[in-house]
């Protein structure tokens, strides 16, 4: 039985980590700055533990980092609104907390298994994006691109450390998960927020024209893939996009939202610096390849968008009711 520790073990995908490893007969450890709601159901299961702190308590995670086989860093602040709001808090959590748990991991030979993120591309115009393409970003003044610069920063250390110290490690990201539990409604991300206002009857509100295109993975085919990788050999030292190659615009997202969950909303456009104010730029067109991931581990989602759509539509539903 392997101890494996999670950090954002209760978070959005964390929690799915954690049913999931359970289920393989692991001791898992979700380590979390939230109550711990989203793994509420896990408390009485044999072989888990939730402890509620901070991945910047520097003293916590040297203790729990040291006595884990594996470690699923997952823990980051991901909303595009905090990025603008609280840039120094982004770096804090998304860049120099993860540089104490590599320390740490490194010290024990402690595989790390990374979230990073699609952001990390910037506005490179080359779709698709295959993993060792290059990144594009804007001005360091652009606060958007604070959490791009942290994850990119500490994929180089992990890197830095395997080939100084030997830290094993395996790098995934992500192109926009949904599902379940993904974050409170309204909140976070694009489909939560539309989520929000298609339930309430509000009119739904599309940044800019609603022609960026983004592509959606559903989350059970986004931990599927981690757990290759993370049990992978061969994909030991290597970073792999996750998520789906079917791109669509954001007005068609919400357009398909409308059409199932039968919702009546209309659509009101409202431009960037309305919402977000001059220190964000928008990425066009966010699509990955995901060549990689298929040769080595034979892994292509294969939820459907509209049954994703369906399941993470029925669960909101209940939290209005």
């Amino acid at each position: 039985m392997a101890r494996i520790l999670i950090t954002g073990g209760a978070g959005f995908l964390g929690s799915y980590l954690c049913e999931k490893l359970l289920k393989k007969s692991n001791s898992v450890i979700a380590l979390d700055m939230s109550d711990g709601s989203k793994v509420e159901h896990l408390m009485d299961k044999k072989g888990f533990q939730f402890i509620q702190g901070s991945v910047l308590d520097k003293d916590l995670m040297e203790r729990e980092v040291s006595k884990a086989d594996m470690v699923f860093h997952f823990a980051a602040i991901a909303d595009p609104k905090r990025y603008i709001q609280e840039p120094l808090t982004v770096l804090e959590i998304d860049l120099q907390a993860s540089l104490n748990i590599f320390k740490t991991a490194a010290m024990h030979k402690t595989k790390v298994v990374f979230a990073s993120t699609s952001e990390l591309y910037g506005r490179n115009p080359n779709i698709p994006w295959k993993e060792d393409d290059e990144r594009v970003l804007g001005s360091t003044a652009i606060n958007r691109w604070c959490y791009s610069t942290a994850k990119a920063a500490s994929e180089h250390y992990l890197y830095a450390y395997n080939q100084q110290e030997g830290l094993p490690f395996v790098v995934v990201r992500f192109f926009n998960a949904y599902g379940p539990r993904l974050d409170d409604l309204g909140s976070g991300r694009v489909i939560p927020i539309f989520l929000k206002q298609f339930l309430m009857n509000e009119p739904i509100t599309i940044h800019g024209d609603g022609s960026q295109t983004r592509t959606f993975i559903y989350v059970d085919d986004a931990v599927d893939a981690v757990l290759k990788v993370a049990f992978c050999k061969k994909a030991e030292q290597e970073a792999f996009n996750i998520g789906c190659t079917d791109e669509m615009s954001v007005l068609n997202i919400a357009k398909v939202i409308k059409k199932v969950g039968k919702f009546n909303s209309k659509f009101k456009f409202i431009p960037h610096k309305k919402v977000f104010g001059s220190k964000y730029e928008d990425i066009p067109r966010r699509v990955p390849s995901i060549n990689k991931i298929k040769s080595y581990c034979n892994w292509q989602p294969s939820t459907s968008l509209e049954d994703g759509l369906m399941k993470t539509i029925e669960y909101y539903r209940k939290k209005v009711i």
